[in-house]
């Protein structure tokens, strides 16, 4: 009788464990949201459209002006880092590139003029703009 109580105790901790895991890696969520997002719903989710890393403001751009093969240079404005490792395909860091990605701008006045912040800006072009985060194509 007593090596049965001390087996129903392990089994009961083991339990307890189990679900405090659970609860701590929230993984009904995080099945749920693999069954039933895509990975491009899920990446918007965790790393923003154009707020954070603008992970989905990044991807809608290079996929709507076929950028996958140009040099592209990132400014998140908000501090954040800029995801390279997510985005995969910047091939770049040099200023002389053919476009720039300004992230989470925050304009004075309203103004869409990067030259307050980002002087070395002024020979681009704004060529597609979402909310705050914008696309620049350098002037030849």
């Amino acid at each position: 009788m007593n090596l049965s109580i001390k087996k129903t105790k392990i089994i009961i901790f083991f339990v307890l464990i189990f679900f405090v895991v659970l609860k701590f890696f929230n993984t009904p969520y995080n099945l749920y949201s693999i069954l039933n997002f895509s990975h491009e719903k899920r990446m918007i989710q965790n790393y923003g459209f154009c707020e954070k890393e603008s992970w989905g403001f990044y991807n809608l751009v290079s996929k709507k002006f076929s950028l996958e093969k140009d040099e592209i240079n990132l400014i998140n404005d908000q501090g954040f880092a800029t995801p390279e490792r997510l985005f995969g395909k910047i091939k770049s860091k040099s200023k002389n590139v053919k476009y720039f990605m300004i992230l989470n701008f925050q304009s004075i006045n309203n103004k869409n003029t990067f030259e307050e912040k980002f002087g070395f800006l002024k020979n681009y072009e704004i060529i597609y703009q979402y909310n705050n985060c914008y696309l620049l194509e350098l002037n030849d």
